[in-house]
């Protein structure tokens, strides 16, 4: 698993499968929708097959409009119940949609599911967690580990309580022909027991240890990164290096030779020479292999699936993938021991509309080991309703893994009678919840080449504006990691206001980007923070009175003003000592019209968890609509109808 949320993984170049390290200036796309003949475009460009994530188009000051999102039959449904681990027994009391994760290759236990409601059934391959499978499948197994700087195996921290045959679990690198094979190997026998999607835990492969652990400087790694620097790398930036012939280049040679030990190239690694070339082949490498790999699961099962990666989408170097994916399916740290609704995972969510690919969330390791030796279960009712308040999907806590640095690894068995009826609530309210996207007035820009200079962060903006019910969405400008995410001017067209961080490069540019000289000849850039500028351009869309302990989420279906529009009411004031709610109790919401134009509200439907449905007083006065809520415990849905 992607069992450390700290730790800051990289990113990969050139490599193909089975054993042979190929450099290639293009891949196969996952599951494409275009002629053979176009595979030969240039990886720089924009991925045209049907799952790439293209610029937002359409996008007004009614709804979000996703971009390419995935078909619908093999990506997530809002109204999904995702399984994490598998448990038939369980199916029925959560109501029981999806197995996202973990799920049970067998052909048979597969068709039975399916008779039992899971529309969707994903199988998992894990690239650091499968110590024993490895170790099974090849005698050479060690020349299968990432060697650090001085050639020694590197191990998977997390799972320092793992033994097998007399040897620690390795970290495996996705660049070894050993590991390759083992991976062809398992990934047919899959695929034969026909499930409907492809899960992929620790994704990032031989990448994710170059920052954290040093890796790698196997001979397999060294001879693709020569091939790197041969296409990358102009020969007179070699030569001032003292590289004179690329081809009998060996880059751990090449550091011990200056002098690095493996312990010092830990702390010392990003000021060295190469040292960003080097992160960057490696991103790309796993990132191509992978895309590769899901693309080869969907050629031996004979039809699209589904493909999801345990990514935790907080790293740029954790969004290359994301033009590839049906869904991500990850840990997201949710701050347990703070003790209240956590800001972090509505970052995630947003970011991940940006991206339009929907998340299956669960918690960390650290967060579940809280509430397991906490007995928090309240807690954990609060990150489910959030998830699906913000159109995602948090995994059922039937069984999580935990972890800490005294226990290593351990289980929280969530009880039933604690879950399962939230969970119910969600099935019986899918109707509420599929299509639906976020309100937009706003929008927020997520710039990729930004956030690898370490600027521009975006993640305490949207904290900020969903704390205080400002509705927006976040749209994405990649770079050449995350491809096919080109911000053109039209897409901030629809927008009233459109927020870009202080720091971002580009405001002090005199070659300014064509969206953002747009965006200041149309008086509607927000440099971030000006709440004055804020309150100006967008006259409080939402606001509550009577409580400052509500979150509030307006959604819509774009296309369909026949639709209800539907409000998400979130308690916000959890009280971790006795992992209650403190209800809230008579407060108006008001909404501004121009949020809905052309709609004509007659009725407010309140919609919660073991109540009936309940009308709620609806009026109009001053371009805003309003009701009043008598009581809120964890989580609503007022439905707005005409």
């Amino acid at each position: 698993m992607n069992r450390m949320c700290q730790l800051r993984v990289l990113l990969v170049a050139g490599v193909l499968l089975l054993g042979t390290i190929v450099l290639v200036d293009c891949f196969t796309p996952v599951l494409m929708d275009r002629p053979a003949a176009a595979a030969s475009d240039s990886v720089a460009g924009a991925p045209s097959h049907r799952f790439t994530a293209l610029p937002l188009e359409g996008l007004t000051a009614r709804a979000a409009q996703p971009a390419s999102r995935p078909p619908a039959e093999i990506t997530l449904r809002r109204s999904d119940v995702v399984f994490m681990y598998d448990n038939p027994a369980r199916y029925e009391s959560y109501g029981c949609t999806v197995l996202g994760w973990a799920g049970r290759a067998n052909a048979a236990h597969i068709e039975k599911a399916h008779a039992l409601g899971v529309r969707l059934f994903s199988t998992s391959i894990g690239f650091r967690t499968e110590g024993r499978g490895v170790m099974d499948f090849t005698s050479e197994f060690l020349d299968a580990a990432c060697k650090d700087l001085a050639g020694k195996p590197i191990t998977v921290p997390w799972l320092w309580d793992h033994q097998y045959k007399g040897h620690p679990y390795y970290w495996w690198c996705t660049n070894s022909p050993q590991f390759r094979r083992y991976l062809d190997d398992r990934l047919r026998r899959v695929m034969a027991a026909r499930p409907d999607g492809l899960h992929i835990d620790d994704y990032t492969g031989t990448a994710g240890c170059v920052t954290w652990l040093g890796g790698c400087f196997c001979p397999h790694c060294m001879a693709a990164f020569r091939q790197y620097l041969a296409r990358h790398v102009p020969k007179q930036s070699l030569a001032e290096l003292g590289i004179a012939d690329v081809d009998k280049f060996d880059y751990g040679e090449f550091l011990r030779a200056r002098g690095e030990t493996a312990e010092k190239y830990i702390s010392r690694r990003g000021s060295l020479p190469l040292a960003r070339e080097f992160y960057d082949f490696q991103l790309r490498a796993v990132t191509q292999f992978v895309a590769e790999y899901a693309r080869r699961a969907a050629e031996l099962r004979g039809k699209p699936i589904a493909f999801s990666v345990n990514s935790h989408l907080t790293d740029p170097s954790q969004l290359a993938i994301a033009p590839y994916v049906t869904y991500f399916c990850c840990e997201v740290d949710h701050q347990a021991s703070r003790g209240r609704l956590p800001g972090h995972p509505i970052y995630v969510y947003k970011l991940a509309d940006g991206l339009a690919r929907p998340v299956a969330a669960t918690a960390s390791g650290q967060d579940w080991a809280f509430i397991h030796q906490h007995n928090k279960s309240g807690l954990v009712r609060l990150w489910i309703a959030l998830s699906y308040a913000f159109g995602h999907n948090f995994m059922a806590p039937h069984r999580q893994w935990c972890y800490t640095k005294e226990k290593g690894t351990h289980w929280y068995e969530g009880p039933t009678e604690q879950y399962a009826w939230l969970y119910q609530f969600v099935r019986q309210h899918a109707a509420l919840l599929d299509e639906y996207e976020a309100v937009a007035p706003l929008a927020v820009v997520y710039d990729n080449a930004a956030r690898r200079q370490n600027r521009a962060n975006i993640e305490p903006i949207c904290i900020a504006l969903a704390e205080q019910n400002v509705p927006f969405t976040v749209v994405v400008t990649g770079d050449d990691w995350l491809e096919g995410f080109r911000l053109e001017p039209q897409r901030l067209a629809g927008f009233r206001a459109v927020v870009v961080p202080q720091d971002h490069p580009a405001l002090n540019k005199a070659d300014a980007p064509d969206w953002l000289n747009t965006l200041r000849e149309s008086n509607r850039l927000l440099v971030w923070p000006d709440q004055i500028a804020l309150e100006k351009l967008l006259w409080r869309p939402v606001s509550v009175e009577g409580s400052d302990r509500v979150l509030v989420v307006p959604r819509i279906v774009p296309g369909n003003p026949k639709a209800p529009v539907v409000v998400h009411l979130v308690n916000r004031a959890y009280q971790l000592q006795d992992d209650s709610m403190e209800k809230q109790k008579d407060f108006t919401v008001r909404l501004r019209t121009e949020l809905f134009p052309g709609r004509q509200f007659r009725q407010a439907v309140l919609h919660a968890p073991r109540t009936d449905a309940l009308r709620l007083p609806l009026s109009s006065e001053n371009a805003t609509i309003l009701f009043k809520v008598p009581a809120l415990d964890l989580w609503a849905i007022v439905e707005l109808r005409e």
